[in-house]
């Protein structure tokens, strides 16, 4: 049993690396979206992609070991980390470090949400404005679908400049 806690421990430590790293290329991926740096953000897509991966192979084999650890104390649920540790309540010197990068990850975990939460908004934002400057050009170049204008409208013989000049005050109102 205690091989398998070691085990678990290593695991979750390898992950929290894996996730630190995740969380830098996340913060590039920021400033790649708000400096509109196209090739930088599929870059940074790109390896975000790979630590991803990376990620849900490392958790298949930590849930493999829990898996494992449930087992060994005769649990069939499925267990989290808090579980294990709260089953280790006399064994400190497994019980802390589990505690530890327990809570590490969970701090982690709720940072790497924010900034991408904050990606999704700037990419949304983005988006925004490129649909709104693509219905921009769109306007500009179609005409006025209600007006009436022509090429001959200020002359004499035609439109506003003839009413004008044929229509007069009378000031003896």
């Amino acid at each position: 049993m205690a091989s398998l806690i070691e085990n678990l421990i290593t695991e979750l430590n390898e992950e929290y690396a894996v996730y630190e790293k995740l969380l830098e290329v996340s913060m590039e991926k920021t400033s790649a979206i708000v400096s509109n740096n196209l090739d930088r953000l599929k870059e940074t897509t790109d390896k975000e992609q790979y630590l991803v991966d990376v990620v849900t192979g490392m958790e298949n084999v930590r849930h493999g070991t829990m898996r494992d650890i449930a087992s060994v104390i005769n649990k069939r649920e499925e267990l989290r980390v808090i579980d294990i540790a709260d089953f280790l309540e006399g064994q400190p010197e497994f019980r802390n470090p589990l505690l530890e990068i327990n809570e590490k990850l969970g701090k982690l975990a709720k940072k790497l949400k924010e900034v991408n939460s904050h990606n999704q908004n700037l990419i949304n934002e983005s988006l925004s404005m490129i649909e709104y400057n693509i219905n921009l050009l769109q306007n500009l170049n179609r005409a006025p679908e209600t007006a009436e204008y022509s090429k001959d409208m200020f002359r004499q013989t035609n439109g506003y400049q003839d009413r004008v000049t044929t229509e007069r005050f009378d000031a003896k109102q």
